[in-house]
């Protein structure tokens, strides 16, 4: 007789006790201790909800670079402000139109997300019909059994989604058009239209939230600097710093250097003297350029600077550094 096992089983509790297993209930002084937390929970193992068998798993290398949203007191990024989703700040796929964010949340819950916008091709092939369609992968934290569990769903949309006056209370009075619509990611798959009506207020909420926030973080990475930190063996977060404190670090014992080269900053525009004749000042115009190492060790971490699209754009380097928003 072939053994056999129940899908999801570790789930099968009662409802007060999954919200108990996956209720947040971390306190901390600060970034720091947020950080810290972060980096432990995303050590543990990944399991996969079978909400879609056909699907490919969801792996912990899945969300490597996700951008962490914590704060505290004390945060390098408690001057970060996010635009709130929703608004005449509201970024769009006009802006971002390969959108492919990770963003790690500690809030009442700990929760992994990756939006990614589907190329056309695939948006052809899985027979979605609004102009956007999105890859949403989650996974969230049990602390019961010290495991990430993850899914992944398919949302179609038009671009009545990013209408600026919509509120995501009043769901009842917003067009069928406006709201995500669950689709399949197999072509050989089909939801029934109206699931989006057949699904609980709160959840449509959540993936609204999701959606829009994922713009959001993207516009503030396309401005902001940030940091990629993780343990050598494991995945990392992206965390937005204020570069006004970068050369504070520079001077502390928290980074150690390969070489003795100064750590990567701005060097302003100005004139350089070039060797001439006795009677003869030739000087030559430098722009602004990037100089210096972006790879560092922290505290045992390996560290990487990435700095904003916006600030390389302008400064024309030939630098390569990773793109926070890929």
């Amino acid at each position: 007789m072939k053994n056999s096992s129940l899908l999801n089983k570790d789930l099968a509790v009662p409802e007060d006790q999954f919200v108990r297993s996956i209720t947040n209930d971390f306190t901390g002084n600060g970034f720091v201790d947020h950080l810290e937390w972060a980096m432990l929970t995303i050590q543990q193992n990944f399991k996969q909800m079978f909400l879609e068998r056909h699907l490919p798993p969801i792996t912990r290398s899945h969300f490597d670079r996700a951008y962490l949203m914590a704060g505290g007191a004390d945060s390098l990024n408690d001057t970060v402000r996010f635009f709130t989703p929703f608004t005449d700040l509201q970024a769009t796929p006009e802006i971002f139109p390969d959108l492919n964010i990770k963003v790690m949340t500690l809030n009442d819950s700990i929760q992994l997300n990756k939006v990614k916008q589907i190329d056309l091709r695939t948006k052809n092939i899985l027979k979605s019909k609004l102009q956007y369609a999105y890859e949403m992968s989650t996974a969230f934290y049990n602390k019961d059994t010290e495991a990430f569990y993850g899914f992944r769903e398919g949302y179609e949309m038009n671009k009545g989604f990013f209408n600026l006056e919509k509120k995501l209370e009043n769901l009842d009075k917003l067009n069928f058009t406006e709201l995500p619509n669950p689709i399949s990611l197999h072509p050989n798959y089909m939801i029934p239209k109206n699931a989006i009506t057949l699904l609980p207020k709160s959840q449509v909420q959540d993936v609204m939230k999701i959606i829009a926030m994922s713009y959001q973080v993207a516009f503030s990475m396309y401005y902001e600097w940030c940091i990629y930190i993780k343990e050598y063996d494991n995945i990392g977060l992206i965390l937005p710093i204020e570069p006004a404190i970068l050369s504070e670090i520079y001077k502390t014992s928290l980074m150690k250097f390969d070489s003795r080269r100064q750590m990567v900053h701005f060097v302003k525009e100005h004139y350089r003297r070039k060797a001439a004749s006795p009677n003869e000042d030739y000087s030559v115009f430098v722009n602004r350029y990037l100089r210096g190492e972006h790879r560092f060790d922290c505290r045992g971490f390996y560290a990487e600077v990435i700095p904003p699209k916006y600030d390389l754009l302008r400064a024309k380097t030939r630098k390569k550094f990773a793109d926070g928003l890929k």
